[in-house]
């Protein structure tokens, strides 16, 4: 039986002009913050299949995203389950792909079972636009774009208005709900 609460596929594309090894690298590093990602990081036990992870702002107090790795196939694609941890929405699915083409890399960003009309829907499309915009301009030239770098920084300053539900202590890693 289909769902029709869930929307259709949300595709966002960019070719980055950099080798697939170096987009892959910076996809899933874990030693730092990424800004593509809101200057959040990716923690988990391992970038593996089958293992939780959390998505954790740099000073560790706050927790956005939780999930579950389901594949990975590097340097080629990695599909996470993905949770808001301030929504009470449904988990849905997050696919990143890689491909090589003649101008570097095809980087592909696919949001599936995300629920029609929820908050996560509307969270999801502008957090994956500015991902793959952010994503191919850090890997490009070591900066995510201006407008990227003023609303990071006005995020730095009203970190202490985060919301209680994505307090870090709230999501130790492995709880998704």
């Amino acid at each position: 039986m289909e769902d029709n609460n869930k929307t259709e596929r949300g595709i966002y594309r960019v070719v980055i002009k950099a080798p697939i090894d170096t987009v892959w690298s910076e996809l899933v590093k874990t030693t730092s913050p990424r800004p593509f990602f809101w200057n959040s990081s990716w923690d988990t036990k391992s970038m593996a299949a089958g293992n939780a992870y959390r998505v954790v702002s740099a000073d560790d107090k706050v927790v956005a995203v939780v999930g579950e790795i389901l594949e990975m196939e590097p340097p080629f694609k990695m599909v996470t389950s993905f949770r808001l941890t301030q929504l009470d929405d449904p988990p849905s699915r997050v696919t990143y792909q890689l491909r090589e083409v003649t101008d570097g890399t095809e980087f592909t960003l696919i949001t599936e079972g995300v629920m029609a009309g929820s908050k996560s829907e509307k969270s999801m499309a502008d957090g994956s636009e500015f991902i793959v915009r952010n994503f191919k301009a850090y890997v490009e030239t070591g900066k995510v774009t201006f407008g990227a770098r003023l609303m990071l920084g006005m995020m730095g300053l009203m970190s202490f208005m985060v919301p209680s539900a994505m307090r870090a202590e709230k999501w130790p890693l492995g709880r998704v709900e």
